[in-house]
């Protein structure tokens, strides 16, 4: 519960102060919709400085809902990819300025979703509990063992795992990571350049395990997601640095 929520006037909380005064105001100018318009200023004015709604919006998505349902709270993708590697998968992009919302979909069903955090306090509650994250920092403090895992330093710098959850949450897979868009995620091209050329040249090694967990140690997590499909439809899914600057005008 946030402080104004709490904060009691003499009549009414906060909120009903708020929009008691916003409905005033705009009663002198006569507007037939001034209700509605206060609403939407209480909630721009929360958004301001908090992520409440951004957080409950999020929670209405989970995995198997239909896109047209998610239409209703989100409307109509920004963005739309098909995947390079599998035929019947393609990507629908939301476009926030607080973050990046991924649904991976298979004709109108989301197979998995992805949500790529654009501010540092950004933190959505866990997509398969909806409950909220808590104080993990790196990729490390989100996940139990580096099962599966993958990087990129060309396009976009990022390290992103995938953890599966089990037969009592049938076999969904979480995914974190790392990813870059001209944020500090706390790791440098180098770093991944090392670990990605490595990665190329050897087979699975212990010495690769080190370094990847080394890595999750110490790399900001700023990337979540959930789902049945692999990581690789995954990293397929996140956008270019290029495509980033160019939707986002960077």
């Amino acid at each position: 519960m946030f402080f104004w929520e709490e904060m009691k006037f003499n009549k009414g909380t906060f909120k009903e102060k708020f929009l008691f005064v916003a409905i005033s105001i705009m009663a002198l100018g006569q507007w037939a919709d001034s209700k509605e318009m206060a609403e939407e200023a209480y909630v721009a004015f929360v958004s301001n400085f908090t992520h409440k709604y951004e957080y409950e919006s999020l929670n209405t998505i989970n995995i198997g809902s239909n896109v047209e349902y998610i239409s209703q709270t989100f409307g109509s993708p920004q963005l739309i990819k098909k995947s390079k590697y599998v035929d019947d998968i393609s990507f629908a992009y939301y476009l926030h300025d607080k973050y990046i919302l991924t649904l991976i979909l298979k004709e109108n069903r989301v197979t998995a979703y992805t949500i790529s955090a654009l501010e540092d306090d950004f933190i959505p509650n866990s997509l398969l509990n909806k409950v909220p994250s808590g104080s993990k920092f790196t990729v490390a403090d989100n996940t139990k063992e580096i099962m599966n895992f993958t990087l990129d330093h060309n396009n976009v710098d990022f390290f992103l795992v995938s953890e599966e959850q089990g037969k009592d949450k049938l076999f969904i897979n979480q995914y974190f990571g790392a990813l870059g868009y001209q944020k500090d995620i706390n790791l440098s091209s180098a770093e991944l350049r090392k670990l990605y050329d490595q990665v190329n040249l050897e087979e699975e090694s212990e010495s690769i395990k080190e370094q990847a967990l080394a890595i999750s140690r110490k790399a900001r997590n700023n990337f979540y997601g959930a789902g049945e499909v692999d990581l690789s439809v995954i990293a397929d899914s996140v956008l270019t640095n290029f495509e980033y600057s160019f939707y986002y005008k960077q």
